[in-house]
């Protein structure tokens, strides 16, 4: 067997370094499947190198690796060669850190389907996985034969998916498969990046021509699927190229994403560095180039905040235990902070923001979204704490009334519910932290855009509609049955 056909290249090899060069076609626990120059063997770590000393990273299917090659059992593998890409997660071993998935790829296609699974967030989140991982993202959107007219699923991945290719394809019809050749050449690998139920597995079918990828079926209930894939593994195809399919894909957090932020997101990070203030937290300050790109709808606030809440998760990712550290730093310094307030409650100090919880809230403000001026009558209660023209509001509250909160962030309306007395309430979440919040509407406040936030819901229901009318007949039948109405 001719490794070069595997994607090897006698310059990966290192110099005054021993060994057999081979390539990780699958993994299974601390078993290793490799292709090399015998042909197809297994492989185990040595311990010297691997666990006591802790000087080579962990093989990932796709990687090239050293080898001492044993003729009459499990080879040894000794070394790690150099990776041009990788996908990595926290290891769920204590102390072992970054954990690789797959490596040594070309392409990456994230998979997403044209039905009631697809996921535009999705779509963004895998795309900055594939550039940061150093592959080239495609997004493959499947089951076109399904979607009806899918034009605007398709222009939706365009936008989320920013420089990556984005192709409509239907594995069960062939519709689009013939532009995936541009891809599947001999010596490249391509990674699969996808949900349970997107037709990974079908998709590698149709390319191979046969069956050899075991296919299992989605529900009905909500066209999501069920794990097909049970071991990483790569496919070499007849064509020469090969396929990476792994269950681990979809539990990938966001390790390190610096660069794949920029090129997910470059319309998004044109406009940082742009800004009055070299500080700005692009929130209330004045001259922020990011609130005014989102005014003049130059920058979606739904791309910005798709950016943000990758950027919240990639320093979560990036170091779990300081991440901790500060968010109960900061909630010692409320608590501190609410102790000081609730020492000074029977005097007023001067310059001190009011203690709105048992006393109303009528001041004036200037909205910090609209920027209209919002005065207290025309509220219809004692409390105005939101703007009646935008609906936003201002983190300041950790409970009602008590403006302990340090966050300030801006509140946006995204919601509305309906209290026992029949009165509707806002429910605003902040852009800052995420906390939830919720606000008696005002007299005077936006009908239009509180209609248009109600009614949001229902313009993409988590189900598809032609099951109303068979769910409909169907309890119908069941209750004819049972001695109801026929």
């Amino acid at each position: 067997m001719n490794l070069i056909d595997y994607g090897f290249s006698p310059a990966m090899m290192p110099e005054n370094e021993s060994g057999i060069p081979a390539r990780v076609i699958s993994v299974h626990r601390e078993r290793y499947e490799l292709v090399c120059e015998h042909g197809t063997v297994y492989g185990v770590l040595k311990p010297a190198v691997y666990f006591r000393s802790g000087s080579e990273s962990f093989p990932a299917v796709g990687d090239f690796v050293l080898i001492n090659y044993n003729p009459h059992g499990d080879s040894q593998i000794t070394k790690t060669l150099e990776r041009k890409s990788f996908f990595s997660r926290r290891d769920p071993s204590p102390g072992r850190g970054e954990q690789a998935v797959a490596a040594n790829f070309d392409y990456v296609f994230v998979m997403q389907s044209l039905n009631d699974d697809f996921n535009v967030r999705r779509i963004e989140r895998y795309v900055t996985l594939a550039w940061q991982s150093g592959g080239i993202p495609v997004v493959i959107l499947n089951k076109a034969d399904l979607a009806g007219d899918f034009t605007d699923r398709v222009r939706a991945a365009e936008k989320a998916a920013g420089n990556a290719a984005v192709y409509a394809v239907s594995v069960k019809t062939g519709y689009g498969l013939d532009a995936m050749g541009e891809y599947l050449k001999p010596r490249k690998t391509t990674v699969l990046l996808g949900s349970s139920g997107v037709g990974k597995s079908s998709f590698v079918n149709a390319l191979a021509g046969s069956d050899i990828m075991a296919v299992n079926g989605i529900r009905e209930s909500d066209s999501k699927g069920r794990h097909t894939t049970t071991h990483r593994q790569l496919i070499m195809l007849d064509s020469g190229a090969m396929i990476i399919d792994t269950p681990g894909m979809r539990e990938l957090g966001m390790w390190d994403v610096s660069k794949g932020l920029g090129e997910a997101f470059d319309d998004v990070e044109r406009w940082l560095g742009l800004c009055k203030f070299s500080d700005c937290r692009h929130q209330t300050e004045p001259g922020c180039a990011i609130r005014e790109a989102i005014a003049k709808h130059e920058l979606s606030r739904e791309r910005w905040e798709s950016y943000l809440k990758l950027k919240r998760e990639a320093r979560y990712a990036d170091n779990k235990d300081g991440y901790l550290q500060n968010k109960k730093r900061w909630e010692k310094d409320i608590a501190k902070y609410q102790k000081q307030r609730q020492g000074s409650k029977a005097v007023q100090i001067q310059g001190d923001e009011p203690d709105h919880r048992n006393t109303g809230c009528t001041e004036s403000f200037t909205c910090k979204v609209c920027g209209a001026f919002v005065v207290p009558e025309g509220a219809g209660s004692q409390h105005r704490n939101h703007c009646p023209r935008c609906l936003s509001s201002l983190h300041v509250d950790n409970e009602p009334g008590d403006r302990a909160s340090l966050c300030k962030g801006i509140m946006d309306p995204i919601g509305v519910w309906v209290r026992k007395n029949g009165e509707w309430a806002i429910i605003h979440r902040c852009r800052e932290c995420g906390v939830l919040s919720s606000n008696r509407i005002a007299a005077d406040d936006n009908p239009a855009l509180l209609m248009s936030i109600a009614v949001k819901p229902l313009a993409s229901p988590p189900f598809p509609l032609a099951h109303l009318e068979r769910d409909f007949y169907n309890g119908r039948h069941c209750f004819d049955k049972a001695g109801g109405i026929s």
